[in-house]
């Protein structure tokens, strides 16, 4: 398709008047600039763990955003404005994904072999004795997140971390990290009662 013969600002205005053809044709125009962009940033953050259709979806989220917030007036170009609110987008995601406490670089990873051989589960009737002390205990681990909770839940079904970590698509240390808050909390406000 021949795209010189589109104009932006025509589309544009269809596109705001919910004219669906008209944002097909202005989406696959600029399609090939959203994937060079992000294309470009994958190349230097490819080791975070995310794949190249994650970048190209935050390109798709700035690139919508610049059609709704496209204003004629301000005397700019569609097409940089649209190239600015796609680097935005994806600098910001890749802001997100470098910073230290959520996310490790691949390049941190531990070694599958290097996961100790005596990673089991526990049960907590075994650790408290006293059943009203085991409703506390789950009292605070259901006060945490579902994400949280799944994770807490299947350590103490005897799943091994590596296995949590495969199973909710989390690192392997997130998984420790999140059962070892819960407990932690556990201890905390069963302190009394131990």
């Amino acid at each position: 398709m021949k795209y010189q013969n589109y104009n932006d600002y025509e589309l544009i205005y269809m596109v705001r008047e919910n004219d669906d053809d008209s944002y097909g044709i202005l989406f696959h125009k600029y399609l090939p600039i959203i994937k060079r962009i992000a294309c470009d940033y994958y190349r230097s953050y490819s080791n975070y763990g995310y794949d190249l259709d994650d970048f190209i979806q935050e390109g798709y989220l700035g690139f919508q955003r610049a059609i709704t917030s496209y204003n004629e007036d301000k005397d700019i170009l569609f097409y940089t404005f649209v190239t600015l609110c796609i680097h935005r987008k994806i600098i910001n995601f890749c802001k997100k994904i470098t910073c230290d406490r959520k996310n490790i670089s691949n390049d941190y990873l531990v070694d599958c072999d290097e996961i100790p051989l005596a990673d089991h589960g526990f049960d907590l009737t075994e650790l408290f004795a006293n059943r009203e002390l085991i409703s506390m205990v789950w009292e605070v681990v259901y006060s945490f997140p579902i994400e949280y909770t799944s994770v807490f839940e299947l350590r103490m079904n005897q799943f091994r971390y590596s296995e949590i970590s495969q199973l909710m698509e989390i690192p392997y240390r997130r998984a420790e990290f999140i059962v070892r808050r819960i407990m932690n909390k556990i201890r905390k406000e069963c302190s009394l009662f131990l």
